[in-house]
């Protein structure tokens, strides 16, 4: 696929274009209260594209949400890449995120994760 009809040098958001490839939680050893979560997020597409955000939705044992939060890439990306996140994902390129985060004020036990460009 080429870039959208119009397309003038801005990084396009195509999201039937990114998917996340793999995705998993793990409690953070020694920190009862802290949570991981690894993601790998790929671009599928012939030309770069932006970062997208993130829905990170928490969920109790009937996978009913607890908690739900975007999270956008200026906030997910980790300090050494958030200089490369003006030049976007290149074509056919994963990256992946690693974020913490606080797991002491819900009873979760599982989670979902959604992709998609504001």
């Amino acid at each position: 696929a080429s870039p959208p009809v119009g397309w003038c040098g801005a990084l396009a958001g195509r999201p039937a274009l990114m998917r996340i490839e793999s995705s998993d939680r793990q409690a953070v050893p020694g920190q009862d209260k802290l949570a991981a979560l690894k993601a790998g997020i790929r671009n599928r597409a012939s030309f770069p594209q932006e970062f997208p955000d993130l829905e990170l939705t928490l969920t109790d044992e009937n996978d009913l949400a607890v908690v739900r939060r975007v999270l956008t890439p200026a906030e997910y990306l980790a300090a050494a890449r958030k200089e490369d996140s003006a030049s976007g994902i290149s074509p056919g390129a994963e990256v992946v995120v690693r974020l913490h985060f606080d797991t002491s004020r819900v009873r979760a036990t599982g989670y979902r994760l959604y992709l998609f460009f504001p």
